[in-house]
């Protein structure tokens, strides 16, 4: 089953897609004045890749079809890899497609052969297809269903591959060449590594945006996000803090702004909380039981919408989350620094419910107090240095059901304080 969320807030896929996959899988062709980069796309299961049509002219009498020899030329790979959707071993399409110009493409047809330059980007292509094997893990498919997919090396037959291309440009009317495959080689891990353990659906994905964050806090957020990238969780109680290992210099994480009492202070993995938030968001929406969760002290602005935040603070101050699902849990993480969106997501087997977020209520509020002015010796005098942006106090309520089809089967209620927050300003002493 897939959850679903009444406010679009928390979402049930990531912005991923078939086409996202082929591209990460594979390393783009390497670029060349000559040689433009390969482009890939993996349809969905059962999915016809489609070709380019030949264009007929509208006329009283049928004419002849128009020669493609000025435009671009295609050299293609399709193949069937392995995919695991809902539980059961099936296929999925991967194409890849190492683009020629049109006009390098004229270029080549007038020469009527492979030319060296050619030749070599040829090499190129057939290379990282027999040498590019990704372990396998869960991707979204062009119709939304969720699957976990097996890149394999595939063996390419190059000599009859070649022969397709110079077939192709020594014929008007062709714009693209096959590539022949011939077998597949497996991964490390493969399949059976989720079906042996019942990892076989998506449960759910949480999503934050860092906009605004800084350069240190970013690279805690990735460092912190790392530890969820393609990680088993095998275990009765999921732990955070176990999950990421101590935030500390030794790990990689840098000095950035943390809340210390009544005020924004710098210390080592400021932005944690960022990675903490994402997959509180995560195993929330995947209905799984809290057992230990803390808000912020206040509002902070990258956790919109509020009521939705988890803090940590090593050792005592974790996020734990009671593994209910009956099967270990898979989580995958993916963020984007041009958009600044962390999204953290998490499968497993198959649940039994649907799970609907409610948007969060507000159920009072208290103004925020007036503007906190903090002494700073390694300032110059007379400078203001604002840390801290102005939040009002409120108590925020979420409503979690968990629905069988159109019927409510239970809710929970998850209730968060904050108190109100000033705008903190650092006051220059230095003389």
């Amino acid at each position: 089953m897939k959850f679903r969320f009444s406010t679009p807030f928390l979402t049930t896929a990531l912005a991923l897609g078939a086409v996202a996959y082929a591209a990460a899988s594979v390393p783009a062709v390497p670029t060349t004045p000559a040689a433009p980069a390969t482009t890939d796309t993996a349809p969905a299961a059962g999915a016809t890749p489609a070709t380019a049509s030949e264009s007929t002219p509208v006329a009283p009498t049928p004419a002849a079809p128009t020669s493609r020899a000025s435009g671009p030329l295609l050299i293609t790979v399709r193949a069937q890899i392995p995919a695991l959707i809902a539980g059961k071993k099936t296929t999925t399409t991967f194409v890849r497609t190492l683009p020629i110009p049109a006009e390098r493409a004229a270029e080549l047809r007038r020469g009527g052969k492979i030319s060296t330059q050619l030749d070599a980007d040829l090499h190129k292509f057939f290379d990282q297809l027999e040498n590019a094997a990704q372990d396998a893990r869960f991707m979204q498919l062009e119709d939304g269903r969720w699957a976990a997919v097996q890149r394999n090396n595939l063996q390419i037959d190059r000599q009859a591959s070649r022969a397709n291309v110079l077939a192709m440009l020594t014929d008007p009317q062709a714009a693209q060449a096959d590539v022949v495959v011939t077998g597949q080689t497996p991964p490390k891990r493969t399949l059976d590594f989720f079906a042996s353990r019942g990892i076989t659906n998506f449960l759910a994905t949480g999503q934050t945006s860092y906009e605004g964050s800084s350069a240190d806090r970013i690279t805690n957020i990735h460092v912190g996000a790392k530890n969820f990238k393609d990680r088993l969780f095998d275990g009765k109680t999921f732990s955070f803090n176990q999950m990421v290992g101590p935030v500390t210099a030794r790990n990689g994480y840098v000095a950035g702004l943390v809340i210390a009492g009544d005020q924004t202070a710098s210390g080592v993995g400021g932005g944690i909380c960022q990675v903490s938030s994402t997959v509180f968001r995560t195993l929330y929406g995947a209905g799984l039981p809290i057992v230990q969760r803390q808000n912020h002290s206040y509002q902070v602005h990258y956790y919109d919408p509020q009521g939705l935040d988890a803090t940590i603070y090593q050792p005592n101050l974790d996020l734990r989350f009671a593994n209910n699902t009956g099967a270990p849990l898979w989580f995958q993480t993916d963020w984007d620094d041009n958009d600044h969106v962390l999204s953290v997501s998490v499968f497993g087997k198959a649940p039994q419910y649907d799970v609907v977020i409610e948007e969060p209520k507000t159920l009072k509020t208290s103004p925020s107090p007036k503007d906190r002015l903090i002494p700073d010796p390694t300032l110059a005098a007379g400078t203001r240095q604002q840390v801290d942006w102005a939040a009002p106090g409120a108590v925020i309520e979420v409503t979690r059901k968990f629905m069988q089809g159109n019927k409510e089967v239970k809710h929970d209620v998850l209730r968060s304080t904050y108190r109100p927050w000033p705008n903190i300003f650092k006051v220059g002493t230095k003389k």
